[in-house]
Formats: C-alpha cells, sequence, structure tokens
C-alpha cells in the first residue's frame, strides 16, 4: 500500500469509525511507519474526543433543552400570569409583552443565525451571546416602560422588571463566564410563581433539575453552569420580588 493510500483509507476509517481509526494509526506508529505517523498527525493529535450522542437519553435531554428554551419559558410565564389574573386586559397586555420582550429578541437571533454569525439557536460560544443580551435587555426595559405608562397590572409589571434584571445580570457574568441561560430563566419562572401564587404552586420546580441535567447531557453547559444559573435565577428573582411587594404592596 502507498503512502498516500494508506493516508486515504485512514481517513476513511476515522470517517466510519473513529475507535477503529486510533487503533490504525497505533498500530502503523508502532511498526515504526512515516506514513503511520501523517495519518497519526492528521487525526488523533487535532481531535477533541467527546462522549458519544446516541441513545434515548441523549434524545429526550435534546427535546427538553428545545423545548424549554428562555424564550418559551418567558411566554409560559407571561401567559400563567395572564390566566391567573383572568381579565381580557390581562391577556392583550400578555401578547404585547410577547411581541415586544420575545418575539423581537427571538427574530435578532434567527437573523443572526441566517447570516452565519452563529451556529445554532442556543448560541454555545460565551462571546457571541453579548449582543443578544443587549438586545433582550432593551426589549424588555421597553416592554416596562410601556406597561407602566399604560397601567399594566403588578403581576405583569413584576415580570417585566424582573426579566430586566435578570438579563442584566445575565450579561455581566457572561463578560467573565458562562453560564446556563436556560437553568437561569426556569429556575427564575419557577420561583417567581411560587412567591407570587403560593406553595400550591410548587411543583413546578420539579422542572429545574430536569433541565440542568438537559443541558449538562446535551455538553451544552458544565455542572457548575447549570448551578450558576438556578442559583442566579431563584436567589436573584426571590430579592427582586421581595423589594417590589414589599415597596408597591399590591394587591394580588
Amino acid at each position: 500500500m502507498g503512502e498516500l493510500d494508506a493516508i486515504g483509507f485512514g481517513r476513511k476509517l476515522f470517517e466510519n469509525d473513529l475507535k477503529s481509526l486510533i487503533q490504525f494509526c497505533i498500530h502503523m506508529i508502532e511498526s515504526n511507519s512515516d506514513c503511520g505517523k501523517k495519518v497519526f498527525d492528521m487525526t488523533y493529535s487535532q481531535i477533541e474526543l467527546e462522549p458519544q450522542k446516541e441513545g434515548w437519553s441523549y434524545s429526550i435531554a435534546h427535546w427538553v433543552s428545545n423545548v424549554l428554551n428562555p424564550p418559551a419559558i418567558s411566554v409560559l410565564g407571561i401567559f400563567l400570569m395572564a390566566s391567573v389574573l383572568g381579565t381580557p386586559d390581562a391577556w392583550r397586555w400578555a401578547v404585547l409583552f410577547v411581541i415586544l420582550v420575545v418575539i423581537v429578541p427571538t427574530l435578532y437571533v434567527y437573523s443572526l443565525l441566517r447570516r452565519g454569525k452563529i451556529e445554532t439557536f442556543h448560541i454555545p460560544n460565551r462571546q457571541n451571546r453579548k449582543g443578544v443580551y443587549l438586545v433582550i435587555i432593551a426589549s424588555n426595559i421597553v416592554g416596562v416602560v410601556v406597561m407602566f405608562i399604560m397601567k399594566a397590572p403588578f403581576l405583569l409589571m413584576a415580570f417585566g422588571i424582573m426579566g430586566v434584571m435578570q438579563s442584566t445580570l445575565l450579561f455581566l457574568v457572561n463578560r467573565y463566564w458562562k453560564i446556563s441561560g436556560h437553568t437561569t430563566a426556569i429556575s427564575g419562572l419557577s420561583v417567581f410563581i411560587v412567591a407570587a401564587l403560593g406553595w400550591s404552586m410548587s411543583p413546578i420546580l420539579m422542572i429545574v433539575p430536569l433541565v440542568a441535567w438537559a443541558r449538562i447531557k446535551t455538553q451544552s453547559h458544565s455542572f457548575w453552569q447549570t448551578i450558576a444559573g438556578v442559583l442566579t435565577g431563584s436567589i436573584f428573582i426571590l430579592m427582586t420580588w421581595v423589594i417590589l411587594s414589599s415597596v408597591l404592596k399590591p394587591e394580588i
């Protein structure tokens, strides 16, 4: 087998079976073959081994990550608040909030995706999240200002204000470290619902570890990045809720 043929054979093995390729490279190197060394340099020294992304557990984790993404969580939260208020005005506020705070940032992310600025909707690269967070913060501020001017119910106002605060905190943390937006969003929403509506809503807290597991399973975040998201979302939102409800003393 010529040198080029052996390299082509090595490439074919790499495409079909990584394990077989590594064994092939080791065998060639042990035989002191120059060809083997070239194949090894071309493959094993340049690849990063990752756990196999297969099986039902990975599929479930991927599905959870896609369904319970931050925009979807925001929509779920605002519609839940509207259903609790139970008035036609509340539902109109909810639709306006979704347009300003959810749809606008989501369209911005999709525009980045179409232009090739980001690889996936979840934006795994920390550096690419800066502009997205700024758009989210601006959209939340506009939403809160509009609701304040038009005297929206306190529950919806509080949800919007906490969205501004949480997005700002995520932006600041993201400058230095990648944190899980998924776990921040779901833990923040869960704590907000329990704080605002009572302990009867506590079963929703069970969703938090599910989302954290999904983000770790799909290799989107490390264990500590998901924990940081949970702590950021829950503690910060709880503190904000306590301050708002104490100062404004709303009747929910």
